[in-house]
């Protein structure tokens, strides 16, 4: 008699084990809508409320890449420039270590410092500081160039409108000189520091400043070529 209580008892146990893992594998494979989502997870914390007495929440896993600033390149506009010659070796390589001190939004080349300072938290909108844009002295040591190699580079990527450097108001003291104050911009069209998930969240005036720019593009045989992408 012992003998088959327990066996009523384990089978009881395997039958709402199966049924378990029967219903866990039907909310895997079930689409569920938004509002359906919300209803089982106020269920779950309400069930967790009822056996524990304590309100609990619902959180997700940290994304690993939340807060790390990374850029995007555009593939297609690139292997194009790539094909017809368009960058010299030492562009591309200028380009590549100077992505890592772009702005975000607005793809100005900022100072080391500012790039990777730490975010104060409760900053209210009075104490915003701008980052400060980069000078050629100051993008070359970031680098690793000389000054004159560097000033070379980006000049010529500035013919070929990779680059603007528009002048700003006002003056300001750089290298003992009096002289107007410029910002390094990178063509958002080659890589862009902004997310890019159903619409472009790039500076407005980024975007007007690069607006028509790469349109004059000639391949080796002196026939012109269209940028792919576009998107601005």
């Amino acid at each position: 008699m012992e003998n088959n209580k327990n066996n009523i008892v384990n089978l009881k146990q395997k039958l709402a084990e199966a049924e378990k893992k029967a219903r866990l594998k039907d909310l895997k494979h079930k689409s569920y809508s938004s509002e359906e989502v919300s209803d089982i997870q106020r269920s779950l914390l309400d069930l967790m409320q009822e056996i524990t007495g304590e309100k609990h929440f619902i959180g997700k896993e940290k994304d690993i890449f939340a807060g790390e600033p990374f850029n995007q390149t555009m593939h297609r506009n690139l292997d194009l420039l790539t094909r017809i010659n368009y960058l010299t070796t030492a562009e591309e390589s200028f380009l590549f270590r100077v992505q890592a001190y772009l702005e975000f939004k607005s793809n100005v080349i900022i100072c080391r410092e500012d790039k990777f300072k730490k975010k104060r938290k409760n900053v209210i909108e009075d104490e915003y500081e701008l980052p400060k844009a980069a000078t050629v002295s100051e993008i070359a040591e970031m680098i690793g160039k000389s000054r004159q190699k560097t000033s070379v580079i980006m000049n010529s990527l500035k013919e070929k409108e990779i680059l603007l450097n528009p002048e700003g108001a006002g003056q300001i003291i750089e290298n003992g000189r009096t002289v107007s104050p410029r910002t390094w911009i990178v063509n958002p069209y080659i890589m862009i520091c902004a997310p890019r998930k159903n619409n472009v969240q790039l500076d407005k005036l980024t975007m007007r400043l690069f607006q028509h720019s790469l349109k004059n593009l000639k391949d080796q045989d002196g026939k012109k070529v269209n940028l792919p992408a576009r998107f601005f």
